[in-house]
């Protein structure tokens, strides 16, 4: 007899709140965001996402740059109802719709349509023909001066075998993934897909003609499961392009070369790691033994890296 596996929605399988190194790219990039703001208008940003049951990002839409205005979708008919029972402001709001529906309805609400956006389509699933046209969608139409990012899964699994992912690319993303090499897509897949997706949204702003077209300011590839992929960019008018680059030139934290994976620790642990830094001196393992545990260098400079981006969580009693 087969058996059939039902697939539960992302809000039952994840807890989006407790997932250290994705609560490390959520930061920097909202860091990167905040940035920005002293370059772009975007006083009167719109924050456009996946909610889901938690909001952590929309919480952070809201703490760190100020959004009032910001707007969940949810398709799920369970979901939408938690998810409006656990709405953590009142200016938020929840569609139970796809965003294939919904981000249309933006774009025809008079009182968001004009002000910048920031979107973040923060997918679970891997790249598909759904996700691509959802990216295609926010380059065309997404008011100027908005911000825009993207993240997939690049599970190895769910692109079929390094053979057949060039082909699959070239599908999906068309002209920017014509010199895709099998021995890429089996040996750097995560660092692929992101220069695909940004290839894909330059090409698209270009072809659109765009006033200041796409500037890429956001590559981040984190794993705390599965391996996740999230890239994005700003979306400028003519005249702020160039204030957009020489930020992004700058002291920028947002496009990392290599995978965010810090380490697991204590409460404990970070307070006494944190405690050390910052410092112009490298903290090694010895150090670290000295300070009554251990960890692997590696580890150790993972967190001295993103340290200040650095979960922290407490459990207490209500």
């Amino acid at each position: 007899m087969k058996k059939w596996a039902l697939k539960l929605a992302s809000f039952d399988s994840i807890n989006y709140s407790l997932r250290p190194n994705k609560q490390i790219e959520r930061a920097i990039a909202f860091d990167g965001v905040r940035k920005l703001a002293a370059h772009l208008p975007l006083s009167d940003l719109v924050y456009i996402g996946f909610g889901s049951v938690w909001f952590t990002d929309f919480q952070l839409a809201h703490k760190m740059l100020g959004v009032q205005d910001m707007r969940s979708m949810e398709e799920n008919d369970i979901g939408f109802k938690r998810a409006s029972f656990n709405l953590p402001y009142k200016t938020v709001t929840v569609s139970n719709k796809t965003s294939a529906l919904a981000l249309p309805d933006f774009k025809n609400d008079a009182a968001i349509n004009m002000r910048p956006w920031m979107i973040w389509l923060d997918y679970d699933d891997a790249l598909d023909d759904a996700i691509v046209k959802d990216v295609e969608w926010a380059i065309e139409n997404s008011p100027i001066n908005s911000i825009f990012l993207v993240t997939v899964s690049a599970t190895p699994g769910s692109y079929g075998k390094p053979r057949q992912r060039p082909q699959l690319f070239k599908t999906l993303l068309g002209d920017v993934a014509d010199d895709t090499t099998e021995d890429e897509c089996r040996d750097t897949l995560p660092g692929l897909i992101a220069r695909l997706l940004s290839d894909f949204m330059k090409s698209k702003a270009l072809a659109m003609s765009r006033p200041g077209g796409f500037v890429p300011a956001f590559k981040m590839i984190y794993k705390d499961t599965a391996p996740m992929v999230t890239i994005g960019g700003v979306l400028p008018s003519r005249g702020a392009r160039t204030a957009v680059e020489q930020v992004i030139s700058k002291d920028w934290n947002a496009l990392i070369s290599g995978v965010i994976e810090a380490p697991h620790l204590t409460h404990r642990e970070t307070v006494v790691l944190q405690s050390q830094l910052p410092t112009k001196k490298k903290l090694t393992r010895k150090l670290v033994q000295k300070l009554g545990f251990d960890l692997k260098e590696e580890q150790i400079e993972s967190f001295v890296k993103y340290y200040r981006y650095y979960p922290s969580f407490a459990q207490i009693s209500i």
